[in-house]
């Protein structure tokens, strides 16, 4: 596993519309803006702020903070490995799979992550960037309600596929579809990989979740923390229409 420097989220705000977020050019090289351009009053400022990350077996996890006062209701990640000597070795969007790095409903105070197999590269990152684009706010005047959906973890299984995290998600009514991440650390509390996994028409009560990491952790490796996050907003995948009778 490597950990050596954490980065600074270079971001990208875009404008939200009746309809929506907007799309803007990517500043992913953190340029700024063009002179005699001041930013809107509403500009909530830096989106999200690289917290930690980790490499294991291949795979780099990287998670990101919301220190804002305001929802994230949307947001793609741009993320990118380089070397002490500043030369690139990996980028999220070398992936055809671009919603490995999508942020839903990230509210103040919460962590989000994400993952990128690196493969055997991975012990040469010593820094981790995260650029933005496609971002949606709530209304600076929303209240988000994070309590709808809670888990807990309750624990970690391997198999002859990676790692399993089983935990128990609660919901106290319905909703169409949530994102659960879960958060593994080490034993000094350092990451070691976030596994996520997406549910829908999830029904009031406790049911079990397992969410399949597709590569072994270390001796010692511990669930700290799992976060859900009800998809109110996903341009990339519509909520679907749920029924009251469809199971989790």
């Amino acid at each position: 596993m490597s950990r050596k420097l954490v980065a600074t989220v270079v971001a990208v705000i875009a404008a939200l519309t009746a309809s929506g977020c907007s799309t803007v050019a990517d500043h992913l090289n953190g340029a700024p803006p063009p002179t005699g351009k001041e930013a809107p009053a509403s500009d909530p400022g830096p989106i999200l702020v690289t917290n930690s990350w980790g490499v294991v077996d291949g795979m780099l996890s990287v998670v990101v903070v919301n220190t804002t006062d305001r929802t994230l209701k949307y947001a793609e990640g741009v993320v990118t490995a380089r070397t002490a000597d500043d030369q690139l070795v990996s980028s999220s969007l070398e992936y055809a799979d671009a919603a490995c790095c999508k942020v839903l409903q990230l509210g103040p105070g919460q962590e989000y992550g994400f993952y990128v197999d690196v493969g055997s590269a991975g012990d040469d990152i010593a820094r981790v960037d995260v650029a933005y684009r496609n971002v949606s706010w709530e209304p600076a005047t929303a209240v988000a309600d994070h309590t709808t959906v809670t888990a807990t973890p309750v624990g970690l299984h391997d198999g002859h596929l990676g790692t399993v995290v089983l935990a128990n998600l609660t919901s106290n009514a319905d909703v169409p579809a949530v994102v659960a991440q879960a958060f593994l650390t080490d034993d000094s509390g350092q990451i070691v990989a976030v596994v996520s996994g997406r549910w829908t028409c999830v029904q009031p009560g406790t049911r079990e979740l397992r969410m399949q990491l597709f590569h072994p952790v270390p001796p010692g490796t511990q669930v700290a923390d799992i976060q859900v996050h009800p998809v109110e907003t996903d341009p990339s995948s519509p909520a679907p229409h749920c029924t009251s009778s469809r199971p989790l």
